[in-house]
């Protein structure tokens, strides 16, 4: 678990990759389709949410009058950095599951 490497060849993903295409990961060696497991994308939001509440508490109490723009800046970015950083080093994959068939598979044309 937390590997970057393929459920089914074991092959592992660069950390790089898995930031930039996450939501179209294919593997290199078996050319499986990938993706971020639950467990991952659910760990990832809370590291982000925690970060962000801290930068937008921290960012309230160094500047205390009108500062709520910059708040909410400082949320934003907290949240993107630290989300980011979780899946850098704590990535694990799933096999994408295949999309589920239609309830009349035949072509009405």
């Amino acid at each position: 678990m937390w590997d970057r490497a393929c459920p089914l060849c074991f092959i592992k993903l660069s950390r790089g990759s898995i930031l930039a295409r996450s939501d179209e990961l294919i593997c290199p060696s078996c050319h499986s389709a990938l993706e971020l497991s639950r467990s991952t994308r659910v760990l990832a939001a809370l590291v982000g949410l925690v970060a962000a509440y801290l930068a937008a508490h921290s960012t309230a109490l160094a500047l205390p009058r009108g500062a709520w723009f910059a708040a909410v800046v400082a949320a934003t970015v907290a949240y993107g950095v630290g989300s980011a950083l979780c899946l850098y080093f704590l990535s694990d994959l799933a096999v994408r599951p295949r999309p589920a068939p239609t309830a009349f598979p035949q072509n009405h044309g």
